[in-house]
């Protein structure tokens, strides 16, 4: 039987790890040579161990350099002349214009590239001059090369693929939607006899736009109300995005008591159990991950209503909506949740089976899994 090779093209070797990995893992039991392109650091090894290659690329999220740019496309021409990949899939908005372009000097050997959205992030989200200028060469280049044969564009939300539609950037028969990259409802599961430490927990990246400010402003609403919680930020600043949260700012808020901040930990699972409800005030999101593990583990839900979060955080029935960029509301958001127990259990409860249904990382993969084995028809 022949083997197939695919090739995974993504930012950051631990987002590999905490997002990709099960559908990964499927094409490897599936006949799929499997190589991993990032960025690499120490979580290489654990790659390997998983029986996948794994080649280094210098992309640089924050960078606009064309020097740079050009040095990272040199790099993924190589990689791609060498393994031969049937199959390309790229995640994130840099490297699907990097492969893209790609598929000029590769055309007659790649036979689907699968572009994943997930999400449009802040080049889409913040405004300004420049920022609208860049977005504009971002769109203009995707409808050069995404509208063409053996591309499929995949989303993780419905306003993201409205938005690509309406924009002419692709065709509607190029799209599949698929509601982000699952969750292991096996390993994210509640703990019912333990004690809850954290009344909120918002485990993510530091950044401006996933709502860290908002959320620090609504707790300061409710303490002068006299209203005491206990909120745990868990996640480290990204010094690779132009939105990230400088360190000495939640130290300071941690030694304050304001909120509770511990860094970046590769088992959240121990925390999400110890709290009563999991919060991300996000200004817009592809399909968030921390939800979906909070979720998972029986919490009720606070976001914000836009895209992404309102599609796991469904408004009165595991959860509650707050408007973005009002501290004000979700303020009165966090205080209807914190003091009505009965809604926390029934929300809780929703948020559990609303996973095990829609998202599981099983059901995910093997839907990424169809889309490979378009190549074997």
């Amino acid at each position: 039987m022949k083997k197939y090779k695919l090739l995974y093209f993504v930012s950051e070797d631990h987002y590999f790890l905490t997002h990709k990995l099960p559908h990964a893992l499927l094409a490897l039991k599936n006949n799929f040579e499997v190589l991993i392109v990032c960025n690499t650091s120490k979580f290489k090894k654990k790659i390997l161990a998983y029986g996948f290659n794994i080649k280094h690329i210098d992309l640089d999220r924050k960078s606009i350099s064309p020097f740079q740019e050009l040095k990272t496309l040199i790099q993924l021409i190589r990689i791609i002349s060498d393994f031969k990949p049937d199959v390309i899939q790229s995640v994130a908005l840099k490297p699907i214009i990097y492969s893209s372009f790609c598929k000029i000097f590769f055309s007659k050997t790649i036979k689907l590239n699968v572009y994943s959205i997930v999400g449009l992030g802040y080049l889409f989200i913040n405004k300004g001059i420049f920022n609208n200028f860049l977005k504009s060469l971002v769109e203009t280049f995707l409808k050069l090369f995404l509208k063409k044969k053996k591309n499929i564009v995949v989303f993780q939300n419905n306003d993201d693929l409205s938005y690509f539609i309406k924009k002419k950037i692709i065709e509607k028969e190029q799209s599949v939607l698929i509601p982000g990259s699952g969750v292991n409802t096996r390993y994210f599961t509640p703990m019912t006899n333990i004690k809850k430490k954290y009344d909120l927990i918002m485990h993510s990246r530091m950044l401006i736009d996933k709502g860290v400010y908002d959320l620090i402003n609504a707790i300061k609403i409710l303490k002068r109300k006299e209203i005491k919680l206990t909120v745990l930020l868990l996640g480290s600043p990204d010094e690779k995005n132009r939105a990230s949260i400088k360190k000495e700012y939640l130290k300071h808020l941690d030694k304050r008591k304001i909120i509770c901040w511990i860094p970046s930990k590769p088992n959240v699972l121990s925390y999400i159990q110890q709290s009563k409800i999991g919060i991300l005030p996000s200004y817009r999101e592809g399909f968030p991950k921390s939800l979906l593990e909070s979720a998972s583990c029986g919490l009720p839900l606070i976001s914000t209503n836009v895209a992404g979060c309102r599609e796991i955080c469904i408004d009165g029935y595991n959860g509650f909506l707050s408007n973005v960029k009002d501290p004000q509301d979700l303020a009165r958001v966090i205080e209807k949740l914190l003091f009505d127990r009965k809604s926390q259990l029934l929300m809780g409860r929703n948020s559990r089976n609303f996973c095990i249904e829609k998202f599981s990382d099983f059901e995910i993969s093997n839907q990424f899994l169809k889309i490979y084995n378009l190549i074997k028809i």
